[in-house]
């Protein structure tokens, strides 16, 4: 049965049968505490996010013009993306989810074009996009998402491949 989030779907598992404990049920009392704030956030990047991608990529053209002129469309498109899962994971509380969905569609399109590098420029100038545009307790809570970003577009298009092989 699904849940909100993967840590609510691993102790729904875990519990079958029994109640659960106040040690256990402190996610769910987190997931309530921050709903209005990541609500409020995810709203934020439905309204903001094309700007801000537009603003992100911008200062991306300065360093890798011939990048935008060829893929102009598909980096609006991959970015729009990644703001869009983001915001669900993020509206979910789920940076688990997040990693997963993302880890696997960015690990075809990296090993595809082979541009980690310039990709991970790309989202280092979306993240400060999101931190000067943003309030800061949307910053808070989109770090770990932005976190994870980073990361993966760090990972070499070999490893990430091997990683979507082994069903990571």
């Amino acid at each position: 049965m699904p849940t909100i989030n993967s840590t609510w779907d691993d102790l729904i598992l875990q519990c079958d049968g029994r109640y659960l404990t106040n040690a256990e049920l402190k996610p769910l009392h987190q997931y309530v505490q921050t709903l209005n704030a990541r609500t409020k956030t995810y709203e934020v990047l439905r309204v903001k996010s094309a700007g801000l991608i537009k603003q992100a990529l911008k200062k991306f053209m300065f360093s890798h013009p011939e990048i935008m002129e060829k893929h102009s469309k598909r980096c609006v498109y991959d970015m729009s993306m990644t703001m869009c899962l983001m915001s669900v994971a993020l509206l979910r509380d789920d940076p688990h989810f997040f990693k997963e969905s993302l880890m696997l569609w960015l690990a075809n399109i990296l090993a595809a074009h082979e541009k980690n590098t310039q990709c991970l420029q790309a989202y280092t100038y979306l993240q400060e996009t999101l931190q000067e545009q943003l309030p800061s307790v949307c910053n808070q809570l989109l770090k770990p998402y932005m976190d994870i970003i980073l990361e993966v577009l760090d990972t070499p298009p070999k490893l990430l491949a091997n990683v979507q092989r082994s069903g990571v």
